[in-house]
C-alpha cells in the first residue's frame, strides 16, 4: 500500500513501539547519521517543495501510554490525554479538535503518533507523490523505524528544547538547559545556502545519560 493520506487510523502501537531517545539517536548514527537527512532526504523535500509543510523527526517515544490515550500538545506542553480508544485521527474535544502532528510510516501506512490540540481542524493537503517517494527511500535504506514526519504549521520557533517533568513534556527556549546535553530530534530545510538544513528541536538528557522526569522523552 502506498501512503497518500496523513489521516490513517490512529493506533497506540504507532507510538508505543517507538524506541527511547538514546536508542533512536544511535539507530540514526548506525544508518549514516545526519548526512542522510541533509543529503538525499533533503533532496526529496526540496524536489516536491514541501519543506515549509513538513520537517524530519527522529522517531522515539517519551514514555509508554495506555491503549485509551494519545499524546497531545497544547501551548508547548504535551501529555497523555484520554480519548477512549477512538481510532479516528481527528477527534473533537473541549470545544476544539485533536489533530495529527507527528507521523510515521508503518506497515505501508502513514500513521499519526503525536497530536496537537487546536481550536479548529487545519486544512492539510498531502502530497501523494512526495509521500510515496519518501516512504520508498526510508524503506530501501532501513529508516522506516528511524525517521518520520512532523507537520510544521503549529511549531513555535521560539522554543526548541524539550524536557520532561513526570508525564508532561515541556518545550523551552534554547539556553534553558545545558546545551552539551542536547540530542538533535527534528530538522527543517530551506533554500538558503547558509542554512539549508537546520536542526530546530532538541531533546534534553541530564548528565548521567537519563532524561529529566520519569521515563524517556523526545521532541517531534
Amino acid at each position: 500500500m502506498q501512503p497518500t493520506d496523513v489521516k490513517a487510523a490512529y493506533t497506540p502501537e504507532a507510538y508505543n513501539s517507538l524506541p527511547g531517545l538514546k536508542s533512536a539517536s544511535q539507530r540514526l548514527q548506525d544508518s549514516g547519521g545526519e548526512s542522510i537527512i541533509t543529503g538525499p532526504i533533503r533532496d526529496i523535500f526540496m524536489r516536491h517543495k514541501v519543506n515549509k509543510a513538513y520537517g524530519v523527526a527522529l522517531l522515539h517515544k517519551h514514555f509508554s501510554i495506555k491503549p485509551t490515550e494519545r499524546l497531545v500538545d497544547i501551548r508547548n506542553v504535551s501529555s497523555p490525554w484520554q480519548t477512549g480508544g477512538d481510532t479516528d485521527p481527528v477527534l473533537k474535544k473541549y470545544n476544539g479538535v485533536i489533530v495529527p502532528r507527528s507521523l510515521r510510516f508503518l506497515n505501508g501506512d502513514l500513521l499519526p503518533y503525536e497530536f496537537d490540540f487546536s481550536a479548529e481542524e487545519p486544512s492539510t493537503e498531502s502530497n501523494a507523490e512526495f509521500l510515496q517517494q519518501l516512504s520508498a527511500f526510508l524503506h530501501q535504506n532501513g529508516l522506516e523505524e528511524v525517521l518520520g514526519l512532523r507537520l510544521l504549521e503549529s511549531r513555535d520557533p521560539n522554543v526548541s528544547v524539550e524536557v520532561t517533568e513526570g508525564t508532561s513534556n515541556i518545550m523551552m527556549p534554547r539556553g534553558a538547559v545545558d546545551t552539551q546535553q542536547l540530542i538533535p530530534a527534528m530538522w527543517v530545510f530551506s533554500t538558503d545556502g547558509d542554512d539549508f538544513c537546520d536542526c530546530v528541536e532538541y531533546c534534553y538528557s541530564d548528565r548521567d545519560g537519563s532524561h529529566t522526569g520519569d521515563g524517556t522523552h523526545g521532541c517531534g
